[in-house]
């Protein structure tokens, strides 16, 4: 009989609890997917339910690798809280993960290491964040990067010495859940946050360049599309198109029926990969010079939430989503 069956006399309940192993073996929900120019995949998965709600990331040598994964698998690199974003840090042997703790972890692969539980140590962690470190995106390889957290702050990191070179404090005034480094620069970057602002930064200013967006709901992702736009998408589940150029320029691209909560950019073309708090992903496209335009829609290959989302390395052509279901899935977008 499990012992959540049992009736315990009242003197009892400390070592009843403490003997408990019911609830320790939890699903890992899949919160991210982040693939590396080698064909490496790095997933990061939080346990929403259970006793501990502990977290993890797991890095696989390739998507065939990735689509093996189970939910109830060890992952490669255990943590003692969950982790919302994560990236690789120049090779496919060295990550950076944000907890929900607060800390910013850097692991690397210790290839020398016999023992196949032990391929992955941590070579430093560093809590700073007041709050969960919710996004993490990089300045310059293997040196600068910057993360922002549920704090409201943004800390930009060099991380040979895992030193905080720049502390925006209270950067917004509620928590950040969006942040994305501006294409071919190695000093600016804009944020999203649920005080409804789009902003953007300079790591050289100590103060914000410029509010890009006063939404009138909370933002909850942000991902440039070029130099100059930016797309953005809130919690009313609408899908915004920004540009620096002209801040009083605002295109509605299309509307979803629920918040918005991932974006990924194609590489080589204007198609936004878009997952929301539901089971649909979508591709649109947004030329420059056409109006946006929904080209894919699927509804039917994840049975929970999706929450992360990356255009493959080799096949143009194909995007893969990860979710609160604990599986990989593929989908062939035609790009035109």
């Amino acid at each position: 009989m499990d012992n959540s069956n049992k009736i315990v006399p009242p003197h009892l309940n400390a070592e009843i609890y403490r003997t408990d192993t019911t609830g320790t073996s939890t699903l890992s929900y899949l919160d991210y997917i982040r693939i590396h120019s080698d064909g490496s995949v790095l997933v990061g998965s939080s346990e929403l339910t259970g006793r501990y709600w502990n977290g993890g990331a797991s890095v696989f040598k390739d998507i065939a690798e990735a689509r093996s994964i189970t939910v109830e698998e060890k992952r490669s690199i255990p943590l003692t809280s969950g982790t919302a974003d994560g990236c690789f840090v120049g090779t496919s042997n060295k990550v950076l993960l944000c907890e929900d703790s607060g800390a910013v972890s850097l692991w690397s692969n210790n290839a020398d290491q016999q023992s196949v539980w032990n391929q992955w140590k941590e070579e430093i962690s560093v809590a700073e964040h007041d709050n969960m470190a919710l996004a993490v995106d990089c300045l310059e390889p293997e040196q600068f990067y910057v993360t922002a957290g549920a704090d409201g702050n943004v800390k930009v990191w060099d991380i040979n010495d895992m030193i905080c070179t720049r502390n925006y404090l209270a950067a917004h005034s509620m928590m950040i859940n969006a942040l994305s480094v501006r294409p071919k620069s190695s000093n600016s970057f804009a944020t999203g946050s649920m005080d409804q602002y789009v902003t953007l930064w300079d790591d050289n200013i100590d103060k914000p360049v410029l509010d890009l967006l006063k939404n009138d709901c909370c933002i909850r992702c942000v991902a440039w599309l070029d130099e100059n736009r930016l797309v953005v998408g809130d919690e009313a589940g609408v899908l915004h198109l920004l540009d620096v150029r002209n801040t009083e320029s605002d295109v509605k691209i299309t509307e979803f029926p629920a918040a918005v909560h991932k974006l990924a950019v194609h590489p080589d073309s204007d198609k936004v990969a878009v997952c929301c708090d539901n089971k649909i992903v979508t591709v649109c496209e947004v030329a420059e010079n056409s109006q946006p335009k929904v080209i894919y829609h699927d509804r039917h290959m994840h049975s929970n939430y999706v929450r992360g989302v990356a255009w493959d390395i080799q096949d143009k052509n194909t995007l893969h989503t990860v979710g609160w279901s604990g599986e990989l899935k593929s989908h062939t977008v035609s790009l035109g």
